[in-house]
């Protein structure tokens, strides 16, 4: 699954500020394996689920495409993470506004969808949180 349309539409629509690293997988790899820059978001793929063709000689299939949003939010004003969850609420606004009801590649699928969200880890007062998101696309098995 190529993402980097996602990633690119997050760089231009969120604020100036918003974010301090934007990245993908490799990045999020690398940002759990060290201190992480915060706030920063990173694009993963989660799942691909395709329906069947409707004739055996159709090479098109439609393929509903999962991605999570994976939000890292440091505020160490206090220990508790209130503060990060303040911070965490307007991050996560600004990366719905950039990708909801926004169409990866509107020639061959629909727009993105919010699916839902769930906080990963927190430590380190650090809050790790991912949204995550869908869109249907058709593809050419061919």
């Amino acid at each position: 699954m190529n993402l980097t349309p996602v990633i690119t539409r997050l760089r231009e629509q969120c604020q100036v500020g918003t974010f301090r690293q934007i990245g993908g997988a490799a990045e999020l790899d690398a940002a759990i394996q060290s201190a992480p820059v915060t706030p920063s978001a990173f694009v993963m793929p989660l799942a691909d689920r395709a329906d069947d063709p409707h004739l055996a000689s159709d090479h098109l299939q439609h393929v509903m495409r999962h991605f999570s949003v994976v939000l890292c939010i440091a505020n160490r004003a206090d220990a508790t993470g209130d503060a990060a969850a303040i911070d965490l609420a307007a991050k996560r606004r600004s990366v719905s506004l950039a990708l909801t009801g926004w169409a990866p590649d509107e020639t061959t699928g629909d727009a993105i969808a919010y699916s839902g969200g769930r906080v990963l880890r927190f430590a380190d007062s650090r809050l790790w949180w991912a949204d995550e998101f869908r869109y249907m696309t058709t593809t050419d098995t061919n």
